[in-house]
């Protein structure tokens, strides 16, 4: 049975401690229960220790820098053992790329024999200088959040005491070096604010934090972007923008865990990225084995602006541009006529249906109600899917915490059907005819799947502007009342919708509707509190 799982095995050099200790520090400030071999454990402890602790651990997060691999060809290497260890249980392994480490340099491809060899399939998150706390982002939100078909195995209790010793030495060490560096970690207001102009792939950044190892030496914040990898250890452009990053030695460890304290407290704003190359569409994040489901990005977007990442729930925002469109249909239903003209300023949209896994951080933070009937919610082979049984409120509620908020019916229709270069609207997200392939629907004889599917599941349905499953599923809230003569009244720019109303809108159809009924012009209402095992939502952004 599939699940998401908070458990994770940090896997490292000696040598590359600081880096393992900024990525503890991180991961148990978001609640992952995390174990790394700290204080170095005797060779008699490892099979007990280390070997049970892999298979206790969902997550198998792997510290690479360009010499980590060195002595992987020695008998008995532990940093080989590991991995092979990982391998075989099927973990979710993780490579984190350090230093400039590359899976294609000569150096590294001549020490992968073996086992060691199937960690190339896996996609590595590269993280260059001045972008930890992104990286941090993007594997908690990312990586982490994939549910695990392999068996968890628990340790014993003799296990489980070596192991909360080796979390207190680390807590200790984290500790004594956050003492060190007291002065040197300025308030949240303090921080330089970073200015993303959405035209740009590129920032604009106050100036760089001043921790010097010797005199003179000054901290770089660099303005390349991380990258991910594929598995031919070619780079490809990943999601984020700069926040602080490191030096090497004892500064690589003072910046990380600066970055750490500074950045989870004051990491307010949303991080632009830069999309990937039409080419390089179907290279991210895709693991084997089969622990993540990719979800390919539109090849439109690089040439419509760039997407971001929320820091609130890991939820990828697509680009939407200003400009005219559309609305409505001629061969719809009344409530979508008459077809006019609407100008929308620029905005971002969800990529996706907000899931449950996502929903369920704004409910641990105490700041959303849970799911009215929580069957799927409380079910963690559904983490991926929509979250469902929400009413308008909760939506509406839940986009508020993450510093987004409900798009407009407006906003929802062009997201979904409007093609920006070739200035047509369509029947459907992709275009005007429709099977199984595209979306979760009934296509007149079957349902396609018979209940929710994952987000992500339908590439091939993605929008002209890369959102994905916009037909089918769920029904989607969107932030307007309902009245069925508005078109014939709606103003010409930016249209919010009646003033007041009895029902809210609804869009998309959902998984047990037919061709017509997932039409991207058609509308549906409820009332506000309503909720039901086929109403969920996805979120948007202003520019």
């Amino acid at each position: 049975m599939a699940r998401i799982e908070k458990t994770v095995f940090i896997s490292y050099r000696r040598k590359d401690i600081s880096w393992a200790l900024a990525v503890y520090q991180y991961l148990t400030s978001q609640k992952y229960d995390v174990f790394f071999d700290f204080s170095s454990l005797s060779s008699g402890d490892f099979e007990q220790v280390i070997v049970s602790n892999i298979k206790a651990r969902a997550h198998f997060v792997l510290i690479l820098t360009p010499t980590a691999l060195d002595r992987c060809n020695e008998p008995g290497d532990w940093l080989r053992r590991e991995i092979e260890i990982a391998v075989d249980e099927k973990r979710n392994i993780i490579p984190l790329f350090f230093d400039g480490f590359s899976f294609g340099s000569p150096s590294v491809a001549e020490k992968l024999t073996g086992k060691l060899g199937t960690i190339k399939r896996y996609n590595g998150l590269d993280i260059p200088s001045g972008y930890f706390m992104e990286g941090m982002e993007r594997l908690r939100g990312r990586y982490l959040n994939v549910p695990l078909d392999a068996v968890i195995h628990p340790v014993s209790t003799e296990v489980r005491k070596v192991v909360k010793e080796e979390q207190v030495a680390a807590d200790k060490a984290l500790l004594q070096k956050r003492e060190d560096i007291k002065d040197l970690v300025k308030p949240a207001e303090e921080i330089p604010k970073r200015v993303y102009d959405s035209k740009s792939t590129e920032t604009s950044v106050g100036h760089a934090e001043k921790i010097n190892e010797k005199p003179g030496e000054r901290f770089p914040m660099e303005q390349n972007s991380p990258v991910v990898r594929n598995a031919k250890g070619e780079k490809t452009k990943s999601f984020w923008t700069t926040l602080p990053g490191k030096l090497t030695g004892t500064a690589a460890l003072i910046t990380a865990i600066a970055g750490c304290v500074t950045a989870i407290t004051s990491l307010q704003n949303f991080l632009p990225v830069t999309p990937t190359p039409a080419a390089a569409t179907n290279t991210i994040v895709t693991q084997t084995p089969p622990l993540i489901t990719p979800i390919a990005p539109s090849a439109t977007s690089e040439t419509l602006g760039s997407p971001i990442i929320s820091p609130k729930d890991g939820m990828t925002l697509v680009y939407v541009p200003e400009g005219e469109f559309t609305m409505g249909s001629v061969i719809g239903k009344s409530d979508e006529k008459p077809v006019h003209t609407v100008y929308l300023d620029a905005f971002w949209v969800d990529k996706t249906e907000v899931t449950n896994s996502m929903y369920s951080i704004c409910v641990n933070d105490g700041e959303c109600n849970g799911p009215s009937n929580t069957t799927y919610y409380d079910d963690s082979n559904f983490s991926s899917h929509p979250v469902v049984y929400v009413s308008w409120d909760d939506a509406n509620n839940y986009c508020s915490w993450a510093d987004r908020r409900l798009p407009t019916e407006a906003e929802w229709e062009k997201a979904a059907r409007w093609d920006q270069e070739n200035q047509i609207k369509h029947v459907y997200p992709w275009g005007d005819d429709i099977d199984c392939s595209f979306a979760n629907y009934y296509d007149g004889s079957k349902q396609c799947v018979g209940t929710t599917t994952a987000v992500g599941n339908y590439p091939k349905g993605a929008s002209p502007y890369g959102a994905l499953d916009m037909a089918g599923n769920v029904w989607e809230w969107v932030a307007d009342w309902y009245d069925s003569s508005y078109y014939n009244k709606s103003a010409s720019s930016n249209p919010l919708g009646p003033n007041t109303g009895q029902y809210r809108v609804l869009r998309g159809g959902s998984w047990y509707l037919n061709d017509d009924d997932v039409r991207s012009a058609h509308r549906k209402w409820s009332y506000p509190t309503g909720s039901s095992s086929a109403f969920g939502f996805r979120c948007a952004r202003s520019e």
